[in-house]
């Protein structure tokens, strides 16, 4: 009953994403932004319209977060350096309005004879807002969770001159949570759909504006009368595939996507998809002003070239087109993918107790990390994404399980491990410090409250079926998990496992929580996780590591050259813990004490420098 009543709601108020359409653009440049406070008496509709001056607003990065916009404008130190984050007031203190900004765009579009239709596109806003064009209000109630994508057609409000203005109104996440030194503060982040580390963790200090801001892309997208919404491709390799044989046997591709019409006559045409120079397609009607998914006949690929992941061979892509084309031969709407041919299969092992992966039938060694988030304020991109995974090739890791309590990764991220043969396990929005697996004194709630997050269950699972649906047809993306080290609340929980991911991808695994039995048995760590810290030489080398454990401590130290980036000169000396033997002076200028214990007694000279 929720689901139905959920699809039936994001029907009538957000539309479907579509990945590329006849003209696309990045509206990513002269933004404009204030700090909603200082402009109390104005209204969304006056600060939309064209005409009204923002002379006194500051220049804003979109994509980006309110924190990055102040940071770029130097109106903030820098928080990663130092102790800077203990300047920039925080929201829990400080009052949720001290981050609720205005945003603002001018840009240039027209509406022309042929029906054309401008679509406006909002890949991630945190965590709510307002959206006016032209002095028009586009949604009805405020639009609200981190996740979940926005598309509006803005045809009827486009000025006949041709120059527009977007203005959005961002408002901070309804809980904000006090960042009080417990994991994810104390606890409540995690009441929204949103990230949870930014109320502090142990390995980050609290993000001040919780990430506020439009974070991810906006596009101005233009279509028909016909839209191709959410297609999807399965890939079927039947049989055990060696990655060395060039004469593939067949594989198999699927296409289906939903045909959407907003006019209100009904709209005749041909779906049509290209692969591999091979074209399959349908003559369909769509009535008028709905909606109807359409699956092409099945395309054989001969000698088909698999894509495998890093260490077992080569990651190929084949670039796809899909195209409707109405009947007066017209494109309404046309879409691009890269495909890689492969399937994913996973069984249990009884020998090593563990969940085992294979690709196109043969048996993978998963050799994985995990990945929170690469910058805690956002600042993301393609070029970032692909240097990242690059590096995770070189390191010859062929996983990367991307931790619940951040965010469902972008698709720039899964276009690189696509590139790179990456696979990804991805959990779901939640972790056991937040959500309750513990009794924790930090914690606001109780235990058994905290079982019970987020607040707004409906929100969390239309945002999981739009990321579902956003990253189903990457063939680097492995499993889906529930979230980190527990359990969604049970409608969630069923809503995901029995529903959406059967219904929405129905080609991959859905496992529980992270550190679930059904992934392996962990004797050596803590509930199912670690062992966290460094281990004796008797550990390392004599016991041996349980695959898919999800979370195993190591040691990681910086570079010289990366510790400058963020610690101060005074603190580029190690604290003396027992006694001080020597200073010595080591590349880039950094000076460092070699310790001793009181064990110690001597130590040679090679040991000491």
């Amino acid at each position: 009953m929720m689901i139905k009543k959920l699809l039936k709601f994001s029907y009538l108020l957000v539309l479907p994403f579509l990945s590329h359409a006849q003209s696309s653009y990045e509206l990513n440049s002269n933004w404009k932004c204030i700090k909603a406070a200082t402009i109390p008496s104005v209204s969304g509709n006056k600060i939309s319209n064209i005409h009204y001056n923002l002379k006194d607003w500051m220049p804003a990065t979109v994509p980006g977060t309110v924190l990055t916009t102040l940071l770029n404008n130097k109106q903030i130190p820098d928080p990663f350096y130092g102790m800077n984050n203990n300047k920039i007031p925080d929201i829990y203190n400080i009052g949720k309005a001290y981050y609720t900004y205005w945003f603002a765009k001018d840009f240039e579009t027209k509406t022309d004879e042929n029906n054309q239709q401008f679509w406006l596109l909002l890949r991630g806003v945190n965590y709510g807002f307002d959206i006016y064009v032209n002095g028009q209000k586009l949604n009805s109630n405020i639009e609200k969770g981190m996740f979940l994508r926005r598309k509006y057609n803005i045809t009827s409000y486009l000025n006949s001159t041709g120059k527009n203005r977007l203005a959005i109104i961002v408002y901070p996440p309804d809980e904000v949570g006090n960042p009080n030194g417990g994991q994810g503060g104390d606890g409540t982040i995690a009441k929204n759909v949103a990230q949870q580390y930014v109320a502090g963790w142990d390995w980050i200090q609290p993000i001040r504006d919780r990430n506020t801001g439009i974070w991810d892309k906006v596009i101005l997208q233009s279509s028909g009368s016909v839209t191709i919404t959410n297609p999807q491709i399965v890939t079927k390799v039947p049989g055990v595939r060696d990655p060395e044989n060039n004469n593939q046997a067949p594989a198999f591709i699927y296409y289906t996507a939903t045909l959407k019409n907003i006019y209100s006559k009904s709209v005749s045409g041909t779906l049509q998809y290209t692969i591999n120079n091979q074209v399959v397609k349908q003559h369909v009607t769509i009535n008028a002003q709905s909606d109807s998914t359409i699956q092409l006949p099945l395309i054989q690929i001969e000698h088909p070239k698999l894509w495998w992941c890093n260490g077992v061979g080569d990651p190929n892509l084949y670039t796809s087109y899909s195209e409707f084309i109405t009947d007066d031969n017209l494109v309404s709407d046309k879409d691009s993918m890269e495909v890689g041919i492969r399937e994913i299969q996973t069984e249990w092992n009884a020998h090593t107790m563990s969940r085992q992966i294979k690709i196109n039938g043969r048996p993978v060694f998963i050799k994985g990390g995990n990945w929170i988030v690469s910058d805690e304020m956002l600042r993301l991109s393609k070029e970032r994404y692909d240097a990242e995974i690059h590096f995770h090739r070189d390191m010859r890791l062929n996983l990367i399980r991307v931790w619940g309590g951040a965010l469902t990764e972008r698709p720039e991220f899964y276009e690189a491990c696509d590139k790179y043969g990456m696979l990804v396990m991805q959990d779901f929005w939640g972790s056991g410090d937040c959500d309750g697996r513990w009794m924790d004194l930090k914690k606001k709630d109780d235990q058994w409250t905290r079982r019970k997050y987020p607040d707004d269950h409906e929100l969390f699972i239309a945002s999981a079926a739009d990321q579902i649906k956003m990253l189903r047809n990457f063939p680097s993306l492995a499993f889906w998990c529930g979230g980190n080290e527990i359990t969604q609340p049970s409608d969630i929980q069923h809503a995901l496992k029995d529903s959406l991911i059967p219904l929405l991808d129905g080609t991959r695994w859905f496992v529980n929580y992270s550190n679930s039995d059904s992934m392996s048995y962990n004797t050596l760590g803590d509930n199912g996780d670690g062992p966290y810290g460094i281990q004796p030489d008797s550990i390392f080398w004599q016991h041996r590591t349980f695959p898919f454990n999800s979370e195993v401590g190591s040691v990681g130290i910086g570079d010289a050259v990366s510790l400058q980036r963020f610690l101060p000169k005074d603190n580029q000396v190690i604290p003396i813990s027992a006694q001080k033997v020597k200073m010595h002076k080591i590349p880039y200028g950094i000076i460092t004490n070699i310790l001793v214990t009181e064990n110690q007694s001597k130590l040679t000279e090679s040991q000491k420098i």
